[in-house]
């Protein structure tokens, strides 16, 4: 991380108004941040934070942030939108109503809360997806089950586990509170 994005932007300086303590910690919280990123992502970092160093200064460290984002998004664990949509209200009424998962999978790959149209979809396709994990599992008790199939349903099921894990943690929390 630091030979391939800190070092070659080395010559870039801190916001007039921002404290070197503050500027310390902002570099610290992009080093963590851009960790999942791979090497030759986060040397084109270099070349959009070097070409958006307004007078050799960092620029913003949001906007690096969606930089990062659109030029390689971050690994779906570490999602932090969809693991608070499955923490709102829209995620307990979708877990409530069977379309969590759909709605975890499209939040971790989109981003943006989703429309009317959208959630309609993932109504229709957590539907499919109840048929096909019927089927998956009558393959499975046959001996049919393809590894795609499998590999299909467990991570079906690891989104699953994801999304009672983070509303379980909502909920304890909500207790100790």
């Amino acid at each position: 991380m630091d030979m391939l994005l800190m070092q070659p932007l080395a010559g870039l300086g801190r916001k007039r108004g921002v404290s070197a303590e503050a500027h310390d910690k902002a570099m610290s919280r992009l080093r963590d941040w851009l960790s999942y990123m791979s090497d030759d992502n986060l040397r084109a970092m270099v070349d959009l934070i070097a070409r958006h160093a307004g007078k050799g200064v960092w620029p913003e460290e949001g906007l690096i942030r969606s930089w990062a984002m659109t030029i390689q998004c971050p690994p779906p664990r570490d999602s932090a939108y969809a693991q608070s949509l499955i923490r709102s209200a829209m995620g307990r009424q979708a877990m409530a109503e069977n379309w969590a998962v759909e709605l975890f999978q499209v939040a971790k790959r989109l981003g943006p809360p989703p429309g009317k149209y959208i959630i309609s979809r993932l109504k229709l396709e957590a539907e499919e997806n109840r048929h096909k994990r019927g089927v998956i599992r009558e393959n499975i008790e046959v001996g049919r089950a393809t590894p795609a199939e499998r590999a299909w349903l467990a991570a079906w099921h690891e989104d699953l586990a994801e999304i009672e894990a983070i509303q379980a943690a909502v909920t304890e929390e909500g207790t100790a509170a």
